[in-house]
Parts: C-alpha cells; sequence; structure tokens
C-alpha cells in the first residue's frame, strides 16, 4: 500500500504554490526552535577580539610574538566550519577563549583578554550586531518602497473610494493611497538612519565602567570595527545596555505598525464584500477543513508580529528604567529581547513587498464604489463655493439636504473629481507626479546612504585584515 507524506493540510485549489520561505514566516515557532543567542554574535565577537589583539600588539601592551599567534588562531576559528557552541562554557567570550587556550596553551591565549572585561567585549558585540540590523531592515524597507512607488505610479489614476471611520469620504486613486504607503516607510528609514548618528560609537576599552591603566589605543580599535570613533564616557554604554536595543527596537516597532496598516487595508480590500484587489496563491493560504479557503495569512502575520514587537520594546523600555551606574547583569536579557524582536520582523517588509508585487488589482470595482455613498458630495460643495463665492456653512447645509433627499447630482465622475483636486499632495494629477518625484529621489539618497554604511563596514574589515597581514609577517620575519 503506498502512503503519501503530508506536509501541509491544504493545497490542493492553489494553483502556484507559496514558498518554503512564506510558509515558514507564517509558521514561525510551532515546528523550529531558534539557536542560541550567543550563536549569532560569534563572528562579532571574532572580529572584536581581533581588533582588539591588534591593537595589544600594536602597542605592545603585549608581545607582538604573542599577538600573531592569538590572531592566527582567531583567523582558523573563523574558518572553522564544525565550531558550536558549548553550553558548559557559559557565553561566546569563553567559548572563543576556551578554544584558544586548547590551541595555544594558556600562556598566550591568557594575554587576549588583557585591559578589556566581558562587560565591553559584549556592549561591543551587540552594537555590532544591532548595526548589522539596521543596515538590513533599511535595505529591506527599501525595497519595500520601490514596489510601492513602482506601484503608485503605475495605478496614479485608477479611481477609488477614500476612507474615514471605515465609511467612504471622498473619491481618491489607488496611486495616491501606494504613495502614502511609501510616504510612511521611507519615514520608517529615517528612523533606522537616526540610530547611527546617536549609537555607532565603539564602547571596546570602557572595561567595566572604569577604564584600564593599560595605555590603549580606542581609536585604533573603532576604526577597525567601523564605528565613529569610541565613545567618549567609559561609564554610559555599560550602564546603559538598553538604549541602543530600545532606539533599534522603536524603529521597528513604528515600521511594523505601518505595515500592519497596510496590511489590515490590504485584508479588506480582498474581502469578496469590498472585492478591489486579489492577493496572488503564492501569498495565501489554506485551510485544513475547508476546501474553498484561501486566506490572508502573511497580512495577518504580519499584524500578530507588530503587537509581538511593541511587547518587547516595552519589555526593553522597563531593562532601562531602575540602573545603578556600572554594569548590571539584569541587562543581559536585552540581548535575548532585541534578538527576539529582530528575528520575528526583520523579513516582514520583504514578504509585504511579495504581497504587493503579486497582488491583482481590479479597478473597475474601485471605480464602481466610487459611485456610492454620495462620496461627490464635498467636491460638489467646493464647486458651489467656487462658483458662487457663498460661505462654506452655507453651502455645506445645501449639500446636506442634498444628500437627505439623495439627489443623483451628487454621482460625478470619480476622474472629473480627480482633476479637480489640486492642492499639495493630493492625488491630483499634477501633485502626484511632483510628490512621486520627491519621493523616488529621497529613496536614492537612502540607498546611497546604504551603500555608504556598507563600505564603512568593509573598510573596517579591510583594514583590519591588512593589520593582522603586516603583524604577523613583521613578527615572523624578526
Amino acid at each position: 500500500m503506498k502512503t503519501k507524506q503530508t506536509n501541509k493540510l491544504w493545497g490542493a485549489a492553489f494553483s502556484q504554490k507559496p514558498s518554503d520561505a512564506m510558509i515558514a514566516f507564517t509558521a514561525g515557532r510551532d515546528v523550529v526552535g531558534i539557536p542560541p543567542a550567543d550563536q549569532a554574535l560569534l563572528p562579532y565577537d571574532i572580529w572584536v577580539n581581533k581588533a582588539h589583539c591588534v591593537m595589544l600588539g600594536k602597542t605592545g601592551i603585549i608581545p607582538k610574538f604573542d599577538a600573531a599567534k592569538i590572531l592566527a588562531g582567531l583567523n582558523e576559528l573563523e574558518h572553522n566550519k564544525t565550531f558550536t557552541l558549548d553550553p558548559s562554557k557559559e557565553d561566546v567570550h569563553t567559548n572563543i577563549e576556551s578554544w584558544l587556550t586548547s590551541k595555544l596553551g594558556v600562556d598566550v591565549a591568557g594575554k587576549l583578554h588583557t585591559a578589556r572585561s566581558r562587560n565591553d567585549q559584549i556592549t561591543t558585540d551587540m552594537k555590532m550586531y544591532l548595526r548589522d540590523q539596521v543596515l538590513l531592515c533599511v535595505d529591506n524597507s527599501i525595497k519595500l518602497t520601490q514596489s510601492l512607488l513602482q506601484l503608485a505610479d503605475a495605478h496614479k489614476a485608477v479611481v477609488m473610494p477614500g476612507f474615514t471611520h471605515h465609511q467612504h469620504a471622498m473619491v481618491t486613486t489607488f496611486g495616491h493611497i501606494l504613495a502614502g504607503f511609501a510616504n510612511m516607510v521611507i519615514r520608517d528609514i529615517d528612523r533606522f538612519q537616526s540610530w547611527f548618528p546617536l549609537h555607532n560609537t565603539s564602547p571596546l576599552g570602557n572595561v567595566v565602567s572604569y577604564g584600564t591603566s593599560f595605555s590603549i589605543d580606542r581609536k585604533m580599535t573603532a576604526e577597525l570595527l567601523a564605528f565613529d570613533g569610541p565613545d567618549h564616557n567609559s561609564m554610559d554604554a555599560i550602564t546603559n545596555r538598553w538604549e541602543s536595543e530600545a532606539d533599534l527596537g522603536f524603529a521597528v516597532v513604528s515600521l511594523m505598525n505601518h505595515l500592519s496598516l497596510i496590511a489590515e487595508t490590504l485584508i479588506l480590500m480582498a474581502t469578496p464584500e469590498f472585492g478591489m484587489v486579489k492577493l496572488a496563491d503564492q501569498y495565501s493560504t489554506g485551510s485544513s477543513i475547508m476546501p474553498q479557503k484561501k486566506n490572508p495569512d502573511p497580512l495577518e502575520v504580519i499584524k500578530g508580529k507588530a503587537g509581538f514587537a511593541q511587547g518587547q520594546l516595552v519589555s526593553l523600555l522597563s531593562m532601562g528604567k531602575s540602573n545603578f551606574i556600572g554594569y548590571n547583569r539584569d541587562s543581559q536579557w536585552t540581548k535575548y529581547i532585541v534578538m527576539d524582536l529582530v528575528n520575528e520582523c526583520k523579513l516582514a517588509p520583504i514578504v509585504l513587498g511579495g504581497v504587493l508585487e503579486t497582488l491583482i488589482i481590479n479597478t473597475g470595482v474601485m471605480e464602481k464604489w466610487c459611485h456610492k455613498g454620495f462620496i461627490g458630495a464635498t467636491t460638489v460643495m467646493e464647486q458651489i463655493i467656487q462658483e458662487t463665492h457663498m460661505p462654506m456653512r452655507e453651502a455645506k447645509v445645501i449639500v446636506e439636504n442634498m444628500v437627505k433627499a439623495g439627489s443623483d447630482k451628487l454621482d460625478l465622475d470619480p476622474k472629473k473629481i480627480i482633476a479637480c483636486t489640486k492642492s499639495y499632495g493630493s492625488p491630483g494629477k499634477n501633485s502626484m507626479k511632483t510628490s512621486l518625484k520627491k519621493f523616488k529621489k529621497k529613496l536614492s539618497a537612502h540607498k546611497a546612504w546604504l551603500v555608504r554604511k556598507k563600505s564603512d563596514r568593509v573598510r573596517g574589515l579591510v583594514l583590519l585584515s591588512a593589520y593582522i597581514k603586516n603583524l604577523i609577517k613583521e613578527t615572523y620575519e624578526k
């Protein structure tokens, strides 16, 4: 008897299957666990160790010969595909030092931790991790904004109802709505970028918060780690090991709130009652019992993740409310909170972008709904005012009476309404042309910023590699 393995309890009615990535996004942690937090910090801790070791060797705090051995060991570890974190060794820092000690002996490996503590080490690791998450969020948000602006341009003349209080308000265009969504995400990108001037300084060398008697070169390590410079006060960053996390968390929450707004709008527009859009099969899921169902699960999951992120942000903020000066062990939990927050949300812009790019748009239904609910009433009132110069309050009463009487004179051609709309920022033709141009210019600036910041990161790694190569060469040539 043949048996067929069941992976999903739905999908036979779908002409195109959702991707594995989309299924994973909607499934969450139902059957997949999350790796240890310090696993994500492993590459950053190696980078920090290398920069610190180079500095120790170049300044003569430890012998160059020992620094060269440690750096060679770190290079080997970096390319070791079988290395895993040992839970008995407490954290990533201890795991790395233990591995180096097994290779080099304590007489050499034991010198790596000179002039630092785990306090400044983990704070540095986390800032580097957070910095990369900022860049990823900017990158993904730029991609979503590109999709929104392309669709806005393509549908800038497609009329549809605008809503207030979940009721028909005035005629707008689908392109105008999409451009508004793009403006929200562009503002979120601005918020992500503001993280850098606030937090892109190096904590390495702060030690336990109060510096060291060794003559360390903090400017060197800051440069090698792609920071803008060292912290100006050694106590601040270690005491406030929640703030850079919370600032990133707030930017993510703001973005997710906007994505949730977009998701809810699309969910409603896709209902049979609205019928304005339809989600492609790739971004829908089915039911385990109802054969006909095609559900907007990715959009609902975005809404759920937005709520999750808000809870995590509150947790981060609460971590900073009662710290005493210096390191406090409770701040360790900021690592878990911010990693969960970021990991749950970072792919949301990509998923939403996919939904939008494959969206089926029913322009006929959109226009049909522009002939219902007296949606032309405001424009009629404005035209009366412009032609007669009567007070606005008087004109409003006239049109209110027309609404009460059910006058068909309020059923205007929605495209003519858009043609009459002249205010800047509106769905009017000239306004949309101008605003889309400005949004695209702003997006180009964001792209250029992202390229610069990624280049800064690469520059730090290249410089570090050159320092290591020269230090090893100098040592072994002697």
